[in-house]
């Protein structure tokens, strides 16, 4: 008890904090250690060096580019080389795969290449050019450095004759591939089984004929061995194929319509000779009926 009543005694003689003490209290800042607030300045000349260097390296990257561009310009050892003598093939370009299209068109593409740079050679241009040319279905440029242009082309298949239809009225004779494409007769050369196509003009699509020839290639194909009858074919109405059949000593105009061409053309000539003797005028027959022949006396085979 005695114990009790001192303690109680010691807490009444202590002093109440002030307002002012508290006040001090709370102004009173927190230290802080010089390793947390000392300078930075090496970090922040990071921060100017990066971008510095990165424009150094970029500026000597594209100097460097321009002097390399430079030298493989001027530089007489990467320019594609010419004829060594007159009339002869320029040195620098080799063509592969050439047979009828004419060499001296197909150089003349490269006209303005020859003592040039190789670096500055348009490949892409080069190669359209070469498409351009009678005869040339494909085309691959490339380059051969230190100054070679190397060229493969692939040149394109005649499968007939095509006898064109002109605006004055005349007719012009090409050879004609399975893409529609008229292509110039060569000089010395025979195509022999070959039948002539009729039907085209110069002035329409490839697209347009390349659907008639891929039709009257259709049929030879069906006639089969009765192909060797057939002289020409007729595709201006796809609709209503006629063809020109060399039978004996007749000539005489099929109209075949635009299905089972193979299956009407061996029926006639198998039934020919007894539709000879009954109607001997007659020079055009139109099989579009079916097992039924219709002939048409004394009409010209070219009608």
């Amino acid at each position: 008890m005695a114990r009790r009543g001192v303690e109680e005694a010691e807490l009444e003689l202590a002093e109440p904090a002030t307002a002012g003490d508290a006040e001090r209290t709370v102004r009173r800042k927190p230290r802080t250690s010089k390793k947390e607030s000392g300078p930075r300045r090496p970090i922040r000349w990071l921060y100017w060096l990066i971008p510095v260097a990165g424009l150094l390296a970029t500026f000597l990257t594209v100097f460097g580019f321009h002097q390399v561009e430079a030298f493989l310009i001027r530089d007489a050892r990467f320019a594609v080389r010419g004829p060594a003598d007159y009339g002869a093939d320029p040195e620098g370009i080799r063509i592969e795969g050439q047979e009828r299209a004419s060499k001296a068109e197909l150089l003349r593409v490269f006209e303005s290449d020859i003592n040039r740079s190789l670096y500055l050679f348009p490949v892409a241009e080069r190669r359209r050019n070469l498409l351009a040319v009678d005869w040339v279905k494909e085309a691959a440029v490339s380059r051969r450095w230190p100054n070679k242009v190397t060229v493969r082309i692939w040149e394109r298949k005649p499968v007939a004759f095509a006898q064109t239809e002109r605006r004055d009225g005349s007719s012009r004779f090409y050879l004609i591939d399975d893409d529609g494409v008229l292509l110039p007769m060569p000089k010395g050369e025979k195509f022999e089984n070959f039948v002539v196509l009729r039907g085209m003009s110069e002035q329409e699509p490839e697209a347009s004929r390349k659907v008639r020839v891929q039709q009257a290639m259709h049929f030879i194909k069906e006639a089969s061995s009765l192909a060797g009858y057939v002289t020409e074919v007729n595709a201006a109405d796809p609709g209503d194929l006629r063809a020109v059949l060399k039978l004996d000593t007749a000539i005489v105009t099929v109209r075949l319509g635009s299905d089972d061409l193979g299956k009407k053309l061996r029926r006639f000539v198998k039934r020919f000779p007894e539709i000879h003797a009954s109607r001997p005028e007659a020079r055009l027959f139109d099989l579009r009926m079916g097992d039924r022949v219709i002939a048409v006396e004394g009409t010209s085979h070219g009608e």
